[in-house]
């Protein structure tokens, strides 16, 4: 269930992110459009599907987990299909969550 639930937060960022760059998406009108409306479903099946998982994994592990995975695949997306680019600072602050994600998977 987390997996599924990262996959469609994932998803959710990404066609909100593509809905952002369009020409619509300047007008209140543009919030109907099939990106932004798909984006909120995705984000909405993803929290059904964490708090799914929830029943089976700890909160304090499940919850950096999914925000880790989410943080490294949105940002491999964003630089590979928006053209955005990843600093040091930032590659650093990925490298620090998957630190404590993995210190966080050995306590539990």
């Amino acid at each position: 269930m987390l997996a599924g639930s990262i996959t469609f937060n994932v998803a959710g960022n990404l066609l909100v992110k593509a809905f952002s760059v369009r020409p619509e998406a300047h007008g209140l009108l543009g919030y109907l459009s099939a990106p932004f409306v798909f984006g909120v479903a995705a984000f909405g099946l993803g929290v059904l599907l964490y708090g799914r998982a929830l029943q089976q994994i700890p909160i304090v592990l499940a919850y950096p987990i999914q925000v880790g995975a989410c943080v490294i695949v949105i940002a491999l997306v964003a630089v590979s299909v928006f053209g955005e680019r990843l600093g040091l600072q930032t590659l650093v602050g990925i490298f620090l969550v998957m630190s404590g994600i993995a210190v966080l998977s050995h306590v539990v």
